[in-house]
């Protein structure tokens, strides 16, 4: 894939799923770095560096997203469970914020 970037011209091996990613990441960077000045070669390292940084930044918000969600998940089966378990609920105690309230008291 070749890509324009600070008046640069690079070229990336990447897999056919990848390459409207990149594109996007190549855009982002443009955007941010338009005023940027200094030799071809500094220039295209930083290009890069930053395509890289940038990738890894969006990388991590995506693991975290993902992971807070498992998190809800997991937690809602938690409370599901320990609702099923109470032999007579209040109807009070069935909204989510009760039971949260439930299952902290129980832990304290």
């Amino acid at each position: 894939m070749r890509m324009t970037i600070l008046g640069q011209t690079v070229e990336l091996e990447c897999q056919l799923h990848e390459q409207k990613r990149l594109e996007d990441l190549a855009r982002a960077l443009e955007a941010r770095a338009a005023g940027v000045k200094g030799d071809a070669d500094a220039r295209r390292r930083l290009i890069l560096t930053a395509l890289a940084l940038i990738d890894e930044a969006q990388a991590s918000s995506a693991a975290l997203v993902r992971a807070r969600g498992e998190i809800e998940r997991l937690t809602d089966m938690l409370i599901e469970a320990r609702l099923e378990g109470c032999a007579e609920p209040d109807n009070a105690d069935r909204g989510r914020v009760g039971a949260l309230r439930r299952v902290a008291e129980g832990a304290a």
